[in-house]
Order: structure tokens, then C-alpha cells, then sequence
């Protein structure tokens, strides 16, 4: 069957050059979506392997698998979750105060601009009442950037009003003699923007610590390198002649005579179906031809193994999409090896 290839190097080499920034004790793995479709469990161990003790996921199901491994696992967006040592939870709106239990571990969410989760900076005070008077603990306080990738000064612009909100915490847990909480608010594109890290207490890096980070050519380049690389296998092969056509609709065309194969990899996989006007070619210089199936497809080659892509950004370019939704689509089922 199919299966993705993890490098484990590649992994441990963007680890470490963004931990070059930001520092390793400041270090979120982000790892919801099974890891942006490269295996939760494979990349937990290898973060946990290296000194990563902190990780990002979506849900209580995620969290629950790794917990073991790290600090602590924060939710992005499920708070059905009991209370637990190391599994936070982030508060989105005032409304999810009320639905948790006393002492629950929290990460109190801001809108420093973005404008999708997180209570307004004018609701702080009351969410911070309130979180105080239901016996929360408050673990961690955060926000998103909305456009670290781009060359706007937007960043700062969020990035003040989010340390003008720690100041107000700040305040507010001495005097109520609580905790410090931690304070976290770059993403993948921040890290390249800041040199200096030391009003934050964690970084959360998703799709950099995979081998992508497209930022303006003014930006620090970086050395990322794509961790995943997607394979399929043959399962028969055929000799074709000229003018013979391939696959449904017939618009897969045969130019000379050659050997076509059908691998098992197909849209149902998560893999896309493709505009068979726009041919894409595989690392090998093979191409596909003709329509993705469901469950599999044809290409010009007689390779028992072949590999349909190791860099993500030549598919999201031609299928006018985005990196990361070539890679989160990505099904489950297919099988994660680690090398």
C-alpha cells in the first residue's frame, strides 16, 4: 500500500534551527491535524526525543495520545476535557469559562486583532473575575497573528496590544497572589520576524518545524528542509501504443509508446484529483497521467515503488492552493514510516 516517509533528520534539523531563535525551552510543537498530516505519534516521539517539552493539538483525543510525552499538551479547541495535570485547555470565548470544572488547567485566549477566537481585550477584566472566582488555574495566556507572513506592520501592531494585555494580568495576579502564567504569541512566520524572544515564554511552531515557511524575500531566509515525502506501489502494468488513451473520460493520452503502471494512491487517500489539463510531474520526472481515480492512478513509469512528491510546494502551486492543504488531507490510514 501507499505510505509517507518521515525524515527524521529533516525533523531534527528545522527543530534545531528554529530553537537557534527562539530557544528550545521556548518550543511548541504544534502538532494538531495528525501533525499537518505527517503522523501525530511519529512526530511526538521525535519532538520529545530532542527537548521539546510542550505541544499544540486540537482536540482531547490528540492530546490524550501524547500526553505522556510532553510538559504539558495544550487543546486549541475542545474543552470537554477533564481535568488533568498536563492537558491545558484554551479558553476561546467568556462562555467557556462556565462549562469547566474548578482547578482545570487554562490558557486564557486574546483577540489582539485577528478578529476569530479569543475574548475582546475590552471583556479582560470580567473573563479574569471570572476565571478567578470559578477556581481556574491559569496556566498560559495567548493570541494569534494574522499576518506574520506578510511585509505589513501588523505584527507589531498585535504583538503591542497583546503586551499591553500582559501588563494588565500581570497586575492582576499579584494582586490576587497567583501564579505568573506563561505568555505566548508567535507562530511559524513570527519566529522569523523577532530576534529577540524574551517577553515571551513560548513560540508555537507549526508548519516551519515540517520544512515550510514561504515569507518575502526581505525576510532572514532559512535552511527548512520538507520532512514528508509521499510514495505509492504498483499494482499492475501495461504497454501502451500511440493514440491509446487512459483512465475515465479517456483524457489521459499516450504521446509514444510506453509502459504505463497503475499505483495504489488515489483521491479517496487524500491526494488530489487533479486537473488532468495541468500535468503534474513526480521527482523522477514521471508524470501522471490522465484523471486521479479513488483509489489509485496511472503514471508513465514501471517502478515497483515511486515517490509522488518530497516538496509540497510544487502541488500546492499547481492546484492553486496552499501548502498546508496538500499535506493535512493527507488520510490517516496511510501508513507513516519513520527514517
Amino acid at each position: 500500500m501507499s505510505y509517507i516517509q518521515i525524515s527524521k533528520q529533516n525533523l531534527i534539523h528545522n527543530i534545531s534551527l528554529i530553537s537557534r531563535r527562539c530557544g528550545l525551552d521556548k518550543f511548541a510543537a504544534v502538532l494538531k491535524d495528525n501533525a499537518y498530516g505527517h503522523g501525530l505519534i511519529e512526530c511526538a516521539q521525535i519532538c520529545a526525543e530532542v527537548g521539546v517539552k510542550y505541544a499544540i493539538v486540537r482536540d482531547a483525543d490528540a492530546a490524550d495520545r501524547i500526553a505522556h510525552l510532553f510538559t504539558f499538551v495544550l487543546t486549541l479547541s475542545d474543552i470537554s476535557i477533564p481535568k488533568s495535570d498536563n492537558v491545558h485547555i484554551t479558553i476561546n470565548s467568556i462562555s467557556d469559562i462556565d462549562r469547566l470544572q474548578e482547578e482545570t488547567n487554562i490558557h486564557l485566549k486574546i483577540d489582539s486583532g485577528m478578529h476569530r477566537n479569543g475574548i475582546d481585550m475590552d471583556e479582560l477584566d470580567i473573563a479574569l473575575e471570572k476565571i478567578h472566582s470559578k477556581g481556574l488555574y491559569l496556566k498560559g495566556v495567548l493570541s494569534h497573528l494574522r499576518s506574520a507572513d506578510e511585509l505589513s506592520s501588523e505584527t507589531f501592531w498585535q504583538e503591542k496590544n497583546f503586551l499591553n494585555t500582559k501588563t494588565k494580568i500581570l497586575e492582576f495576579c499579584r494582586r490576587h497572589s497567583l501564579e505568573k502564567p506563561i505568555f505566548h504569541l508567535h507562530n511559524s512566520a513570527g519566529v522569523f520576524r523577532k530576534n529577540s524572544f524574551e517577553d515571551f515564554d513560548m513560540v508555537r511552531v507549526g508548519i516551519a518545524m515540517y520544512g515550510y515557511m514561504e515569507l518575502p524575500s526581505s525576510f532572514p531566509k532559512h535552511e527548512l528542509r520538507p520532512v514528508m515525502s509521499l510514495f505509492a506501489n504498483k499494482i499492475s502494468s501495461r504497454k501502451l501504443k500511440t493514440t491509446q488513451k487512459v483512465g475515465y473520460g479517456g483524457v489521459g493520452k499516450i504521446d509514444f509508446d510506453k509502459t504505463v503502471s497503475v499505483y495504489d494512491l488515489g483521491y479517496s487517500d487524500g491526494f488530489f484529483r487533479l486537473n488532468e489539463h495541468k500535468q503534474y510531474s513526480l521527482p523522477s520526472g514521471s508524470k501522471i497521467i490522465g484523471r486521479v481515480s479513488m483509489d489509485n492512478m496511472i503514471i508513465d513509469s514501471d517502478d515497483e515503488s515511486i515517490c509522488i512528491f518530497d516538496d509540497a510546494r510544487t502541488l500546492a502551486k499547481l492546484n492553486d492552493t496552499i501548502i498546508y492543504d496538500v499535506l493535512v488531507k493527507l488520510s490517516p490510514k496511510i501508513r507513516r514510516i519513520v527514517l
